[in-house]
């Protein structure tokens, strides 16, 4: 399947979500309790929030949005409801993850997304679009990996794939699926 180039979907997301988390633990932080206790109801709260990161010459990178965002004082944590990522990218492809959940660690070097959580890379010239569906997505940034625990589905035009679980390592560029793992391939399908 890696040589077909058209997994490239998960280090893509991989390498967004590594952006996001680093930006979201430097916007998001607020000025702690200052007695040192912690608190377990959220510190801040923003609501529709949208977020369009761009380079120095205005061109966006990627945009996320959310219901309603929540960071946490105690553990410093940041909790996303209804969380929504496009990254643009003219190379690789607009990538979109969705998801009713995510979470994003203290030092963000793990980001877990739950609830539906569906991945598309848009078609492109010579591909077809690329989606995963998983009920949970553990992305760990500084690792270059992610991992889906439980039911994956992986499709695109001539593609279908059903596992157990999915393992992927970016660096290694290896997909392990584990599990009762079933996979069409249709030849010449467009």
């Amino acid at each position: 399947m890696s040589a077909r180039g058209s997994l490239w979907l998960p280090l893509a997301v991989l390498l967004l979500l590594a952006a996001i988390s680093y930006w979201l633990e430097r916007s998001v932080q607020l000025s702690d309790l200052g007695n040192g206790s912690e608190r377990k109801d959220p510190e801040g709260i923003m609501e529709n929030f949208d977020a369009l990161s761009t380079d120095a010459t205005g061109r966006p990178h990627y945009r996320l949005t959310a219901r309603k965002l929540k960071h946490f004082s105690e553990g410093k944590r940041t909790e996303l409801e209804s969380p929504r990522l496009v990254q643009f990218d003219d190379k690789t492809g607009e990538v979109s993850v969705v998801a009713q959940q995510a979470t994003v660690s203290p030092d963000g070097h793990e980001v877990e997304l739950r609830g539906n959580v569906h991945v598309v890379r848009a078609a492109r010239a010579g591909q077809s679009d690329l989606s995963l569906k998983t009920a949970r997505l553990l992305v760990f940034p500084k690792r270059n990996q992610l991992s889906a625990p439980g039911p994956v589905d992986i499709s695109d035009a001539n593609l279908n794939v059903h596992a157990s679980a999915m393992e992927f390592d970016s660096k290694q560029r290896i997909i392990k699926l584990t599990g009762r793992v079933q996979a069409r391939y249709t030849y010449g399908k467009s």
